[in-house]
């Protein structure tokens, strides 16, 4: 083997390598990444330590025995802390 085919095999093996090592541990992590579902938990702020202690409730005409619409928009207008630890209620109970 000439000196000159020695040096190419050597640029061959380490061009072969970084590509590896990119791979490994570049690319790979990245599209591990991307592939994990996103965890809406943290998305959302968590009120609970604020209105601990508070009871969640929905307005209830007696008549009728259903929520009056009117009156749940209004109280969740009221009161948009208490709203969304409802909602996030609700999504952690549909899981």
């Amino acid at each position: 083997m000439s000196q000159d085919s020695v040096l190419l095999l050597l640029r061959l093996l380490f061009a072969t390598v970084s590509v590896v090592v990119v791979a490994v541990f570049v690319v790979r992590p990245i599209l591990r990444v991307l592939r994990q579902k996103p965890d809406f938990d943290l998305l959302i702020p968590d009120y609970t330590q604020a209105l601990e202690g508070e009871e969640l409730e929905i307005p209830q005409e007696i008549e009728q025995g259903m929520p009056n619409r009117a009156d749940i928009i209004a109280e969740a207008r009221a009161d948009p802390q208490k709203t969304a630890m409802l909602v996030q209620r609700w999504l952690k109970q549909r899981k």
